[in-house]
């Protein structure tokens, strides 16, 4: 039978374990995010605009862009949900707000309190769901695996009262040697006296009870003691529930076991693994919701976006990665791009913003070639974007 000092024992680590867990798992996919870079297109090209300087330096005065999307994106994983509005040309995370949910017109929010360093700001004015970015989260896992977490505080507090209520009652055992049908005592004169083993229990409860200060004479053979409290629970046992219930964050956050309790074999394989399934969906998100609100219909129809460029997430060693940068070289990438992917700052000359494409990709079998790839050529010749899906992106 386990008891409540076991049961408590327990679950405390069980709370502390699966705290960290869900900290260490919300920190991984929030830093992923931060570190990546936000790429506004306009016009078919790369654009360092107003939009890129919230997005990537400083969304509104007393954040960094790193601070605001680990703190949006733990919102989004805890909270199920992250409102960010468009105030004054600059971005904020709401604390707090009242939506007014509808189907056919778009929604409005009221009431919209922003903290910034302590100081809390209740908006005026009402939004519309075309001023609100509003991320939902629809992850069932970390809603399942949160509640579990509260269902074992809630075991906690109530195994703690219990606790505290049996502590408040001490309790005794009484010890006799062999067959002892009778016992013989003394009274409170000091006179021979014989009681039964029950009326001896009695007195002794009468005396524990009791306010007065009394002596209580054992006959021989006998013994009174306290019951101890006693944990029977091993650090072995502590180690393998930590495990455990890791190993069950992991799955809830879709990161890859590996890659969560550092079992890494293949860094590069672990990491895409990573992006792909715990980072990818919030990327999705992020992608949608940022042309959505930012970029509108209209624009977005005419090629200009905001997409997230993951790649920066990566540590590229250039040494271990030249054979492939030179490949990306020859299909069409300039200096400039390769550059970049390294992590290194673009040159901006004419040389560096060239594009040469070698000749096993033009399809030049020794005759002339169509007006279509002559005008493909022509266009990377003429410094153009080369044909690059953005699904590399979205995966």
């Amino acid at each position: 039978m386990v008891s409540y000092t076991d049961s408590i024992t327990v679950n405390i680590k069980k709370l502390e374990v699966a705290k960290m867990a869900i900290e260490k798992a919300v920190g991984m996919i929030a830093h992923a995010i931060a570190k990546s870079e936000f790429i506004v297109n306009r016009k078919g090209k790369r654009e360092k605009d107003h939009i890129y300087w919230l997005l990537n330096i400083r969304p509104n005065p007393n954040e960094t862009a790193t601070d605001f999307w680990i703190e949006a994106i733990r919102r989004l994983l805890l909270d199920e949900e992250c409102v960010i509005c468009y105030v004054g040309n600059h971005l904020y995370i709401a604390d707090s707000f009242t939506v007014n949910n509808s189907v056919m017109v778009p929604e409005t929010y009221s009431n919209v309190t922003i903290i910034s360093n302590d100081n809390t700001i209740k908006l005026q004015r009402g939004f519309t769901s075309n001023e609100i970015i509003h991320l939902r989260s629809r992850n069932k896992k970390i809603i399942g695996f949160l509640e579990k977490v509260l269902n074992i505080y809630n075991s906690t507090i109530s195994a703690m009262c219990a606790a505290k209520k049996t502590s408040s009652i001490p309790r005794y055992t009484l010890d006799v040697e062999g067959s002892m049908p009778v016992i013989h005592t003394k009274d409170k004169e000091g006179k021979p006296k014989v009681v039964t083993i029950d009326q001896y229990k009695s007195d002794i409860k009468k005396l524990l009870e009791s306010d007065e200060i009394e002596v209580l004479t054992n006959s021989s053979g006998l013994k009174v003691s306290q019951l101890q409290a006693q944990t029977n629970v091993s650090s072995e046992d502590i180690v393998k529930l930590a495990n455990e219930i890791m190993v069950e964050c992991a799955f809830a956050f879709d990161i890859p076991k590996a890659v969560f309790l550092g079992e890494i074999t293949e860094k590069a394989d672990s990491t895409n693994e990573f992006i792909t399934y715990a980072v990818g969906w919030i990327v999705e998100l992020l992608n949608d919701s940022l042309n959505a609100k930012l970029v509108g219909e209209e624009d977005y129809l005419k090629g200009e976006m905001i997409w997230i460029d993951m790649s920066k997430y990566k540590h590229v060693d250039i040494i271990e990665s030249a054979a492939n940068l030179d490949k990306l070289r020859s299909i069409g990438f300039n200096f400039d791009e390769v550059r970049e992917m390294a992590g290194w700052e673009s040159l901006n000359t004419e040389f560096s913003k060239q594009r040469v494409i070698t000749k096993n990709y033009t399809n030049d079998l020794g005759g002339e070639k169509s007006g279509k790839e002559n005008a493909d050529i022509k266009n990377l010749e003429g410094g153009g974007d080369p044909v690059v899906s953005q699904l590399w992106v979205k995966q």
